[in-house]
């Protein structure tokens, strides 16, 4: 199994500087409610591009993770659409579908509180090993 110390950026609960996100996930799929605060923004009242390529990042992995695999990104191609405000509960979710022996294909999308998609994710991740 891949070593892990709780410390991961996104989802690590012993990182202090992290945004511990919390993923419920299962059956190819992953989801994470989350309220980011001000210290995650770049343009003034605009959450970073990078905390929000993170989190895509993130679900895609958990998604892939609950078909039974620990897998790396290789690849993720971001679109962003709207921008995200601190302080605004954005939703976070992904589906990842095996589609080779070593890759795993997953799409993830954030929504804003009124369901509207602000970035969404394509992703490509390598397996590296099975854990089921």
């Amino acid at each position: 199994m891949m070593k892990t110390e709780d410390y991961c950026f996104v989802c690590g609960k012993q990182n202090p500087k992290g945004l511990r996100a919390v993923f419920n996930h299962g059956s190819g799929k992953s989801c994470a409610e989350i309220t980011l605060e001000p210290e995650y923004q770049g343009y003034s009242g605009i959450v970073h591009g990078g905390i929000i390529a993170a989190l895509l990042d993130e679900a895609c992995v958990y998604a892939a993770n609950s078909l039974g695999f620990n897998t790396v990104t290789a690849e993720l191609k971001i679109r962003f659409k709207n921008p995200v405000a601190p302080k605004e509960k954005i939703v976070v979710e992904a589906e990842a579908n095996h589609i080779k022996s070593k890759l795993i294909e997953a799409k993830a999308w954030i929504k804003d509180k009124e369901n509207k998609v602000v970035a969404e994710a394509e992703g490509k991740l390598i397996i590296k090993e099975k854990t089921k």
